[in-house]
């Protein structure tokens, strides 16, 4: 998956203005990892280039549409930390209509979703079925420690185990996570997992959730593929998801490739 991604990142960074898209990651597919700096940043002419380029498109601020409604197809920014007096923010393309808002972007079909999440992450839960609590002691500061603590979170699959990347001009760690065949109920329109708490699982948490035991909880049954790019960006972990439904349309996940293959990172 992340070579496929990779070229896609690749051919972006080359299309300059006209494409409008710069640097990426991959969602998932079979593919191998590790991209080089020089294969996603091209050079200083083209960076700044594409940021002019985004400054003359107004990016939409993702935070500003409607809570998990529906947004058009468009340039989007968001800032994953959430604090006005840093000055990171990531802007990427929502290629097509039906995405709704989330912090990156969700696109729901009659199996779950496909889905980008790009945000910091300060913590995990305990146990992702069994206890909803956030991590104590927390999670470390380093990318290191992100990555090890998704790869330890009981129950989810390690289906890629965490390695070094270089991707969109930054340094970090590339893992997958998949959930396991669990017990599953049908509950109105989604599935309750019937032995975890609430029936839901959960996992990491983001700058929005609170304590006790507020964390992603998007997981739609098994199957369902979690894969992340965590990165060191001057000194800020960002992490950069794509989730996906087992089962997702093909057309679905070649948007959220699109998506990932689109943004850009501004420190």
């Amino acid at each position: 998956m992340r070579r496929r991604l990779s070229a896609l990142v690749l051919a972006a960074s080359m299309v300059g203005p006209a494409g409008c898209a710069s640097e990426s990651v991959p969602p998932s597919t079979t593919q191998d990892a590790s991209t080089t700096a020089q294969e996603v940043t091209s050079t200083t002419e083209e960076q700044e280039t594409v940021t002019s380029t985004t400054a003359l498109g107004q990016p939409r601020d993702i935070w500003e549409e409607p809570l998990l409604g529906p947004i058009p197809a468009g340039t989007y920014f968001i800032d994953p930390d959430l604090d006005p007096s840093t000055s990171l923010r990531v802007v990427y393309d929502i290629p097509n209509e039906g995405w709704s808002q989330w912090v990156g972007g969700f696109k729901p079909s009659d199996v779950g979703h496909v889905g980008v999440s790009i945000t910091t992450v300060d913590n995990v839960v305990t146990d992702a079925c069994l206890d909803h609590n956030h991590a104590n002691p927390p999670v470390g500061p380093t990318v290191d420690d992100l990555a090890d603590a998704l790869a330890s979170l009981s129950p989810f699959v390690v289906t890629s185990q965490p390695e070094d990347v270089t991707i969109y001009g930054y340094s970090g760690k590339h893992l997958e996570l998949t959930v396991p065949d669990m017990a599953v109920e049908r509950s109105g329109d989604r599935l309750r997992f019937t032995e975890c708490s609430r029936g839901e699982l959960r996992s990491w948490v983001a700058p929005f959730d609170t304590p006790p035991d507020d964390a992603f909880y998007g997981y739609t049954g098994p199957g369902y593929t979690e894969e992340f790019w965590i990165l060191d960006v001057g000194g800020t972990r960002l992490m950069i998801a794509a989730e996906r439904s087992s089962g997702s349309p093909e057309e679905d996940v070649a948007e959220q490739l699109d998506i990932l293959a689109s943004i850009r990172i501004e420190p």
